[in-house]
């Protein structure tokens, strides 16, 4: 029967860990906060953008209006056929460009274009154009044939106001409105109205709200970052309980059956590579190492100090040990250790050390000096067809020589093979058991 069960794959397997977790719930956090921000900046500028091209709309239409009802007897002008187009005369523009400056000037306007049934401009602030036709405006095309009112919020380099002057990185609303007579259309008015300073303030409420918007938003996720931090933390630390608790032997401290065949699997694994590699010094050494006449220490005694006693031998024999050394309870008084890269001799001589360490000085079990003596039984595989497994049952087997033997000794697997063993000690306590 095999001492040693198959091992698991050394491949590490990826644990759900409560702190990448909570690095990822933080991410996700900053992604959320950073998505909430553009949504919320990008539909507030939107919304607000939309209000500022009605409002401004309104004004114009208002303002077109009022001019066409101041001037619309001089602007209409019939047509053979029936109905209406707007015209205004040569002599009539001085007159009408005075009075159209002085209305429009207290609402914000820096330009005004008439316009009349086929798209000529018949009027405009801007008198270098009076006369040209936009044939290829569609904007103003929908407005001659529809009748709808167009506004939209344009970005202009530069425009000159109505005194001339020019204006730099402006904004500005253009709205189209359609200059009725009756259910014909006799013309449309473009108006220009400047809301760089409301567009500014757009700019500068987006921003204020959006920095307000952040830190309530960092609040509220801070709220829940700091009792989920806290959560994981104990959940981490519940978890390395429950991995301790799973690995270690509860009363003696080390590894437990279970998990130190998980290790021999690993460093068999790794042995096997490195050979695989075409590096023959590679060594696994094990040593099997069991209490001598144990029993007889539990019927003398009893099973609390057997318990101390077992506490005792397992503290001595990890600290005979290297940092990198591996020992486990293999099973009632029995233990196990695992040394990498550690060839047979080495091991032989690290089990004496460890069968004196035992030895003396006497174990102290509440109030008693009880002696204790070990056996041990030593092996090693440095072949990638000698199996762990092999090896550890080769250590078992020199182990009961070493107790058949007299107890108290350490044998090595090439010993026992010739029938010997490595004595040593004095004479072996009297028999109690086995």
């Amino acid at each position: 029967m095999s001492l040693v069960p198959d091992f698991p794959a050394a491949a590490p397997r990826r644990e759900a860990n409560p702190r990448r977790l909570l690095r990822r719930f933080g991410w996700l956090s900053v992604a959320s906060v950073l998505i909430i921000l553009v949504l919320i900046g990008a539909n507030l500028r939107l919304i607000l953008r939309q209000h500022l091209i009605e409002e401004a709309k309104r004004n114009s239409v208002a303002v077109a209006m009022a001019i066409f009802e101041r001037e619309q007897m001089k602007l209409l002008e019939s047509v053979p056929g029936g109905g209406y187009t707007v015209t205004v005369s040569a002599a009539d523009l001085p007159d009408l460009d005075g009075r159209m400056r002085t209305f429009v000037k207290a609402f914000g306007i820096v330009k005004v274009k008439v316009y009349d049934a086929t798209g000529k401009i018949v009027y405009s602030t801007d008198g270098t154009i009076i006369g040209k036709v936009d044939a290829t405006n569609a904007r103003l095309d929908r407005v001659l044939r529809h009748g709808e009112t167009d506004s939209e919020l344009v970005h202009k380099e530069s425009i000159p106001d109505l005194q001339g002057q020019e204006h730099f990185d402006a904004d500005v609303v253009e709205t189209y409105i359609a200059i009725r007579v009756g259910s014909s259309i006799a013309g449309s008015f473009e108006v220009y109205m400047d809301v760089t300073p409301a567009y500014a303030q757009i700019s500068r409420t987006v921003q204020y709200s959006t920095a307000v918007l952040l830190l309530v938003l960092v609040v509220v996720f801070g709220a829940l970052y700091y009792p989920m931090r806290q959560g994981m933390t104990q959940l981490v630390h519940v978890q390395n309980r429950l991995r301790d608790l799973a690995a270690i032997d509860v009363l003696t401290g080390l590894y437990n059956r279970r998990h130190l065949f998980v290790r021999i699997g690993q460093e068999s694994s790794r042995m096997a590579r490195q050979i695989g590699r075409r590096k023959p010094t590679e060594f696994i050494s094990f040593i099997m190492t069991d209490i001598d006449r144990f029993k007889a220490i539990n019927d003398t005694h009893g099973h609390l100090a057997g318990d101390q006693v077992l506490q005792e031998v397992a503290k001595r024999l990890k600290g005979a040990l290297r940092p990198y050394d591996v020992i486990g309870r293999f099973g009632g008084e029995e233990f196990l250790v695992m040394l990498p890269h550690t060839a047979l001799p080495d091991a032989a001589a690290v089990a004496e050390r460890m069968r004196r360490t035992i030895e003396q000085p006497a174990v102290d079990a509440g109030g008693e000096a009880i002696t204790v003596t070990a056996s041990f039984g030593v092996a090693c595989c440095q072949d990638a067809d000698d199996s762990a497994d092999a090896a550890v049952a080769r250590a078992d087997s020199a182990l009961y020589l070493a107790k058949n033997g007299g107890r108290n000794k350490v044998v090595s697997a090439d010993s026992a093979a010739d029938g010997g063993g490595v004595a040593t000690g004095g004479a072996p306590p009297p028999p109690a058991g086995s």
